[in-house]
């Protein structure tokens, strides 16, 4: 990704409007600054309850790095629930009943919030098939 395609990411996402309710993870212009960004969204079912979906657009290491530290905003609490994943991406390794994942998958929920999961909450594995990496 060049680094102006990498600022216009971080710009659209860290607009509330791009939090809220964004058709994807759009840049500026409204189209997808990458074809990971741009190609379908995969189904991913989180399984847990009381899962935190954290995002901050404000923080660049949120983008680059998810974590709880980078990505302290909590946009959504969610259980049980299926959700678009968009690209998964290496992070914070996270340990939760005797298993640990690094790899966090940026979803969009129902109602269009998009923000960083831990895939040890998602059904399917340490990277989630389907799922493409994020392009950054």
């Amino acid at each position: 990704m060049t680094a102006a395609a990498a600022t216009t990411l971080a710009l659209a996402l860290a607009s509330p409007a791009a939090v809220a309710a964004p058709a994807a993870v759009p840049s500026a212009t409204g189209t997808a600054p990458n074809a990971t960004m741009s190609a379908a969204a995969t189904s991913v079912y989180i399984w847990a309850t009381g899962v935190n979906v954290r995002y901050d657009g404000a923080d660049a290491d949120c983008v680059h790095y998810p974590s709880r530290g980078s990505c302290v905003k909590i946009v959504a609490t969610v259980s049980r629930t299926t959700a678009e994943g968009i690209c998964q991406h290496p992070g914070e390794v996270i340990a939760d009943g005797g298993y640990r994942n690094g790899w966090w998958t940026l979803v969009k929920l129902s109602d269009g919030t998009i923000g960083w999961v831990n895939n040890i909450y998602i059904q399917g594995g340490e990277k989630i098939a389907g799922v493409p990496d994020c392009g950054w």
